[in-house]
Order: structure tokens, then C-alpha cells, then sequence
């Protein structure tokens, strides 16, 4: 990275307009910081950024895990997300300048004028360690009727605390799962990790306690999520 994109990035919410991924990804003065103040701008200064990832409580749901939880996470493929790091605090302004740097269509991101960082689908099972296939979940691989999005949400009982409940969820997660199991508790607890850690980790909303099912037809079949 030049001096200039070094000195004037510096990990800073930007924007150039170019249809990159801006800054809203991670956030501006939505809802309180990290440290629990508010975001809102003050002194005239721009608003700090806030986020809905929610790392430390997902790892501290996952550290609840037994070791037959955790083989049934690693059986999706979904392995990586077993050994994320207990982040206290996040970055947020730097996520912000490096999200603000980053083409979606493009699969780049551009450190500077003259530097660019390709990134692959590839790149994201290294560093997450989640499933990387030739599954669109965003096309026609997403696609699910509504009586599997019904029957999901009633087995893991988000049909009782709100639709998109990830609370709902986390419930189900905790809940004792072994050998014994039925095989439709063993499924559900495997596409339930997968909302739960796309929810809290992967793709956060905006919302709190909220889980889009935009992706639940690539779910629905746990022997297809790797």
C-alpha cells in the first residue's frame, strides 16, 4: 500500500461510488457501538460504524458444544466455524475503509491505485472454513417451497419466539443432542448451526435477533450444505 491510500485510508469509512461495496456493510450509526455508547455523530464528527457480527457469542454458544455437536458440524463441512477466535472487540472503522474497498463483481480489493488483491470463493473456505462448492445459494440453489421454510421454522420452534428468531435457534443448539437422537433432530441441529453462524457471523442483518431465509434452500438437504 502506497503513503497516500495508507494516510488517507487508514482504516476510515469510504466511499468512492464506483458500486463498490460501501461502508453499510459493516454499518454507520446504527444502534449502539461495541462499547455500548451511542453512534450517533457527535461534535459534528461522522457517526462511528457499529455492526450486528457478533463473534463472542457465537463462539461462546459453540464452546457449549460436546465433541458428537461438534462431528456433526464438521460433517457439513462447516468444521472452520468451530475454531473461531474469541474476538473481544472488532475493528470497526478499519472493516469499514477495507469493506469500503472492496468490489463484489469484480472479486477485488483495492488497496490503492496500482494495487489490487484478487479473491476467490476458494479464499473464504481457507479462511473460514466453510463449505466451497458449484452450489449457487444465491440462484436457483436457494430455492425452497414454503411448506420446508414452515417445517423448519416449527422444528426449531422460531414459528413461537418470531419467524427469523435467532434466539429461536440458539435454543434449539443447546438442546441435547447425541447417538440416540432421531435423525430429523440430528438434521435440524446441523441446518440450525448453519443459520446460526450465518446469522451471528457470516451475514449479520441489520436487525437484532434476526436471521434472513434467503439461503435456506441450500440448507434444507443436510447432506448437500458441503
Amino acid at each position: 500500500m502506497n503513503e497516500h491510500s495508507s494516510q488517507s485510508g487508514s482504516c476510515a469509512a469510504q466511499s468512492d461510488g464506483s458500486g463498490n461495496v460501501s461502508s453499510d456493510a459493516v454499518g454507520l450509526g446504527h444502534g449502539p457501538d461495541l462499547d455500548g455508547s451511542s453512534s450517533s455523530a457527535k461534535g459534528g464528527h461522522p457517526p462511528a460504524p457499529t455492526s450486528r457480527i457478533s463473534v463472542k457469542h457465537a463462539v461462546s454458544v459453540i464452546h457449549t458444544f460436546d465433541e458428537y455437536k461438534m462431528w456433526l458440524v464438521d460433517q457439513i463441512g462447516f468444521g472452520g466455524m468451530l475454531k473461531l477466535p474469541d474476538l473481544q472487540k472488532l475493528n470497526l472503522k478499519c472493516n469499514a475503509w477495507i469493506m469500503s474497498r472492496v468490489s463484489v463483481n469484480r472479486r477485488e480489493i483495492q488497496l490503492s491505485e496500482h494495487k489490487v488483491l484478487k479473491f476467490y470463493a476458494e479464499d473464504v473456505y481457507k479462511v473460514f472454513g466453510i463449505p466451497c462448492g458449484h452450489r449457487n445459494v444465491k440462484g436457483r440453489d436457494a430455492t425452497i417451497n414454503p411448506e420446508a421454510v414452515n417445517f423448519i421454522k416449527s422444528t426449531l420452534q422460531m414459528n413461537k419466539t418470531g419467524v427469523h428468531s435467532l434466539s429461536a435457534v440458539e435454543h434449539f443448539l443447546m438442546r441435547q443432542i447425541d447417538e440416540n437422537s432421531s435423525k430429523i433432530e440430528k438434521d435440524c441441529f446441523q441446518i440450525a448451526f448453519v443459520i446460526f453462524v450465518m446469522g451471528h457471523v457470516l451475514v449479520p442483518t441489520t436487525k437484532h435477533n434476526y436471521t434472513t431465509i434467503r439461503f435456506w434452500g441450500a440448507i434444507a438437504n443436510t447432506e448437500s450444505i458441503d
